[in-house]
């Protein structure tokens, strides 16, 4: 059996190892934050001066040493600045995306959701490319209008909205020209009603309607022509255009006369 002297010294050892475990850990925890601290304090200092490899550095060190502090959003926002800086932009992505998923208490969720639409626009190539990035981009800025309707961005994200779809309106329209520069106007017209239908509201849709008034006019179907043609005079009244539908008549003009000339042909 233990006597009461062995039970006192046993007492007396695990009381001092239980101080002893408590002020090691506390020395740690202390340790770990001034760590953290300080590499938080220097990626702040690095990003400002534009450094942003050093700033990539010492905010990952940060998040490294205590990624659930108070300053670990801050961190990671950092982290997608800096690579926004850099211009490579699916990393940006990344770790805006690793904000939203792993704080998403922070209040700069929104800033993060704003930073993965803008990156995803920023990705996009001019309209002459293939364009899978720039759906991408509209997917998200759409996305992000939703998400946040009453955002401080949501006139920068409409505008921007507006610009991809004039950009993937406007690659629709060339491939429509082109058909019809080949004169293969049936093909011609189906690009220009698709944009008509789909890129409506664009500044590219004026464009598609006149390109469709000549295929028409080529087609001989005339009796659209004039219908399309009203309806062009209804929209806009602006002297380019006028000039335009001059031209558009002249060939109208030109297309009907060879009908007579065909008619007279036959009847010889």
């Amino acid at each position: 059996m233990v006597n009461r002297k062995q039970r006192y010294n046993l007492l007396a050892f695990s009381l001092i190892f239980i101080i002893f475990f408590l002020t090691d850990c506390a020395g740690k925890k202390e340790k770990t934050f001034t760590d953290y601290r300080k590499y938080y304090d220097k990626g702040v200092v690095a990003f400002k001066k534009k450094k942003w490899e050093k700033a990539i550095e010492n905010f990952s060190m940060a998040l490294l040493n205590s990624p659930g502090g108070e300053l670990a959003d801050d961190a990671q926002f950092y982290l997608g600045e800096c690579y926004f800086n850099k211009k490579e932009y699916l990393l940006a992505i990344s770790e805006y995306q690793q904000l939203t998923e792993r704080y998403t208490y922070s209040p700069l969720v929104e800033d993060a959701y704003y930073k993965i639409a803008f990156s995803y626009f920023k990705l996009s190539p001019k309209y002459q490319l293939a364009q899978e990035s720039t759906l991408k981009s509209l997917q998200s800025l759409q996305d992000f209008l939703d998400a946040f309707p009453d955002s401080k961005y949501r006139g920068d994200v409409e505008e921007k909205i507006q610009g991809v779809r004039n950009k993937l309106a406007r690659k629709i329209y060339e491939s429509g020209c082109l058909y019809r520069k080949l004169e293969e106007w049936d093909s011609a017209i189906i690009y220009l009603d698709n944009l008509l239908e789909t890129y409506y509201d664009t500044k590219w849709a004026l464009e598609a309607k006149l390109e469709k008034a000549h295929c028409l006019i080529k087609l001989r179907k005339f009796d659209e022509y004039n219908k399309l043609i009203a309806e062009i005079e209804n929209d806009d009244n602006s002297l380019k255009l006028k000039e335009r539908l001059e031209y558009l008549k002249i060939l109208n003009k030109r297309e009907q006369g060879k009908i007579e000339k065909e008619r007279k042909k036959k009847q010889k």
